[in-house]
Parts: C-alpha cells; sequence; structure tokens
C-alpha cells in the first residue's frame, strides 16, 4: 500500500485504531502504536523502527526504538482482541485453523532464538530465528492471528544468552509441534469458532501436536511422512507381565504383537482402480485436480495404536513422475474424501498469509534483537495486517487474481465457467466432475522412488 491508497483509507484506520488503543497502556504510547502501524502500511523501502521514526513529523528514533523493543505494553493483549475482532468478522463454526513456521534471516548470534537452523522460507539451513505462525481461515476470509517465537534448546538452557534477551524465567524450550498447539487452544480459549486444523508433516507427525487436537474434539487433515507406520487393522497387543517365549522380563508396557508398516508401504499395495481424479480447488488458472486414494489404518504414536481408525490418504499429482503426499485425518467416515482434500488444500492460505505479512505489513523488517521486540513487532504486523484484510473483505476483494486456490463449495461460480475455458482443459475437468479415472492411464503412471517427507 503506497501513501495515496493509506491516506484515502485514513478513516477507516483510525476507526479501527480505537479498538486497539487502549491496549497499549499510557497516552504517549497510543500516538506511538497509531505511528507505527501507519509505517508498517505506508510502503517505505524498509519499514523498521528508525525509517518509520523518520517519516513521521518530529518523529525521534530513540523514542520509537523504546516503545517497540522496551515499551510496558502486552502484546498478548492486543492479540486477544484481534483474535475476538477475528471471530466477530470471519468466524464460521466450519472454520480452519493451519499452523506452520516461516524463518527470519538474521546475522550474527545475538538475536533471540537465532542459530543455524533449516528455514523453510530460504529452503536450506541457514542462519536465521523461526516463527511458528497460526492463521484462522474460513469462506468470510483468512489471515494470520498469533505467532509463536521458537527457542532452540541451547538458548532454552543457556542462563547468560537468555538474560542478554530478555527471555523470560518461565519461558522453557517447546518443539514447534507444542507451539502450534498452544495456538489452537488459545484459539480454542478466545471462543474462535473451527472445527478443522492443518498443518505440514511436522505436526502430523507428531503425538503431541494430533493428541491434543484430538482432546479439544476437533478434526485434522494433516501431512504425515512417508515412514510414519501404521497398522492395517486394528492389532492385538501383548499383555503386560506376560514372559516371552524365550524367558527374560516380563513386560511393563502394552505392545502391538504384529510389527506396523511404513504408511508408503501401505499405500504401494493399493491397486491402480483405488485412485481416483479429485477437483481439490478452483485456481486462477482452471480446476486443480489431484488423483486420491485413502486407507483406514491405526498410527503409532510412540509405539502404540490410535485408540480410533484414522484416514490415511494419499494425493497424487498428474503427469509423467507424479508427486506423492501422504495425509492422516480423525474426521469420521461419514466426511467424503472430496470433502478431505478440499480441506487440505486450504494449507495455501497460512502460505499466503505468510508472504502478505512479510510483503504488505512488514512482519520480518524488524531489526530489534531482543525477546519483547520481536514480540512487539510482530503484534503490530499482524494488527496492520488484519486491517488489510478487513478492508479487503469490506470491498469485496477477497482473492485477488494472485491469490491461491479456492475450495470448489466456496465458489459455484466458477464452475460455470465459460465455454471456451472450458474447452482449454475439457478431459481434465470431465473427470473431475464424477467419472472414475482411466484405470489405463494410472497403471502407466510411474511410481517415484519412497523417501521421506522433508520440511
Amino acid at each position: 500500500m503506497d501513501g495515496k491508497q493509506l491516506r484515502r483509507l485514513r478513516p477507516e484506520l483510525d476507526s479501527f485504531l480505537e479498538r486497539y488503543l487502549v491496549l497499549f497502556g499510557r497516552v504517549e504510547n497510543h500516538a506511538h502504536a497509531e505511528e507505527f502501524i501507519h509505517g508498517l502500511l505506508g510502503g517505505t523501502e524498509r519499514r523498521n523502527v528508525e525509517n518509520i521514526a523518520e517519516s513521521v513529523q518530529d518523529g525521534v528514533v530513540r523514542t520509537m526504538q523504546k516503545f517497540v523493543a522496551q515499551g510496558s505494553w502486552n502484546d498478548a493483549d492486543v492479540l486477544d482482541e484481534l483474535r475476538t475482532h477475528l471471530a466477530e468478522e470471519l468466524g464460521d463454526e466450519d472454520g480452519t485453523i493451519n499452523v506452520d513456521e516461516t524463518g527470519f534471516p538474521k546475522k550474527g548470534k545475538k538475536s533471540v532464538g537465532v542459530k543455524r537452523q533449516y528455514s523453510g522460507t530460504l529452503g536450506r539451513i541457514d542462519n536465521c530465528q523461526v516463527g511458528v505462525m497460526a492463521n484462522y481461515c474460513s469462506k468470510r476470509g483468512h489471515t494470520l492471528f498469533d505467532r509463536r517465537l521458537f527457542l532452540p534448546e541451547e538458548w532454552a538452557a543457556d542462563r547468560s544468552r537468555r538474560k542478554e534477551a530478555g527471555v523470560p524465567e518461565g519461558v522453557v524450550f517447546r518443539t514447534k509441534p507444542e507451539l502450534g498447539l498452544e495456538m489452537v487452544q488459545a484459539a480454542t480459549m478466545a471462543g474462535i469458532p473451527f472445527r478443522w486444523v492443518g498443518g505440514d508433516s511436522v505436526y502430523g507427525d507428531s503425538p503431541t501436536f494430533v493428541q491434543g487436537i484430538r482432546a479439544l474434539k476437533k478434526w485434522y487433515v494433516v501431512d504425515t511422512s512417508s515412514d510414519a507406520r501404521v497398522w492395517l487393522s486394528k492389532p492385538r497387543m501383548r499383555r503386560t507381565g506376560k514372559v516371552g517365549a524365550r524367558g527374560g522380563r516380563p513386560t511393563t508396557k502394552p505392545k502391538a504383537i504384529k510389527k506396523p508398516v511404513t504408511v508408503a508401504d501401505a499405500i504401494a499395495k493399493l491397486p491402480a482402480s483405488a485412485f481416483h481424479r479429485v477437483t481439490v480447488a478452483e485456481g486462477s488458472k482452471g480446476p486443480i485436480v489431484y488423483e486420491y486414494a485413502e486407507l483406514t489404518v491405526w498410527f503409532s504414536e510412540e509405539s502404540l495404536p490410535t485408540e480410533e481408525p484414522e484416514r490415511l490418504l494419499v494425493r497424487r499429482s498428474l503427469g509423467q513422475e507424479p508427486e506423492l503426499k501422504y495425509h492422516r485425518s480423525n474426521a469420521p467416515m461419514e466426511i467424503s474424501l472430496q470433502r478431505l482434500a478440499e480441506q487440505r488444500s486450504l494449507r495455501w492460505t497460512i502460505e499466503q498469509d505468510i508472504q502478505a505479512g512479510k510483503g504488505e505489513s512488514g512482519l520480518d523488517e524488524y531489526e530489534t534483537r531482543g525477546w519483547i521486540g520481536w514480540h512487539h513487532h510482530t503484534a503490530l504486523a499482524l494488527l496492520a495486517l488484519w486491517f488489510l484484510v478487513i478492508q479487503k473483505t469490506r470491498l469485496g476483494e477477497k482473492r485477488t487474481a494472485d491469490d491461491g486456490p479456492r475450495s470448489p463449495r466456496a465458489s459455484q461460480a466458477s464452475r460455470r465457467r465459460s465455454r471456451v475455458e472450458r474447452k482449454r482443459n475439457h478431459r481434465v475437468v470431465k473427470l473431475a466432475n464424477g467419472t472414475k479415472s482411466n484405470r489405463k492411464a494410472v497403471s502407466r503412471t510411474k511410481t517415484p522412488r519412497r523417501t521421506a517427507a522433508t520440511k
């Protein structure tokens, strides 16, 4: 957003901020918060504290730095109000919360949580911080609403580094799935209506995460790696206290008599006729189509089978060298495969929201090193992004030409494409509308070598 566009929306922004300014404490903080949000939205070359302060008439860099890095206001209060506001504007009982992480490249060793670690943003291991993000998605729109800074174990255990970076005493090491679950739990406590949870294999392979979501009585469609273990039928368990045939100590923990198989091996045994073409969404260039198959399985979680069976899904891309993706879901059997495939496709929303946060509201353009500064800056950036989402929704611009796919259920108009567009991809559309995939065509598809999914 450039300065001209921002000036045109000034009345809407002032009205929006009235709801939040009281949360920043002292009156002088109200002005700083307002100026900083304006700076994040104003399209300056780099939206750090110095540039934002210099863009404000009579702005003092040191004062603005103190407001972000050391201010006495509580970012948690701001995000609590954002959650309430989000529920009012986008809330839907069939809504979805997605979790994902993103990297923030950094130099040096002083920035809180920084280390050489894998960043999906960079596609490699590099010196960076990692934030775990959560977005909310419904038929009314989507946006980021929460985040957690991942603090590596060596940081959590280093008292001197913690003290220098201002890490609170009560903060302990949490894995990314644990941080993701915390945000889903916080959304539940805040009364955000939702039914579904999504995430990649970092979360789908985590017993802590999926068990936590089940405890909330929510449904998930999450990715799982190809080497995750499953049983194809409910396994018989060896009784505790029983001594094996060769003697030895009696068992103290339940153990399955039969060993589980990998997800990849389970799927490899499916016949070609098990796969059906499914239109998962309507993209800007036409229908997005995959081949899907599913099995009922019991997943291995810490070497024990899940209490209830789950649905193992495999998604196969079309083409000469198809790519396989595996998902798991605890949704009941009456929920169709079509619906689950559509639900998995909503993962694009959090990827787009992270890009929008960085591109449109300066989510990654901070230069503060400490714990408070990171949390203050990112809270302000999420607030600025939320204002943009509200304006796009108000103006009927929920989706632009560059947006990702939409659920076919949410866009009946896109199904009524012109005849010219239908001719462009007639074969795929015909199959996606209900006919089964051509068995001969599927059987000729080359199956790729199975490898573990990586983040």
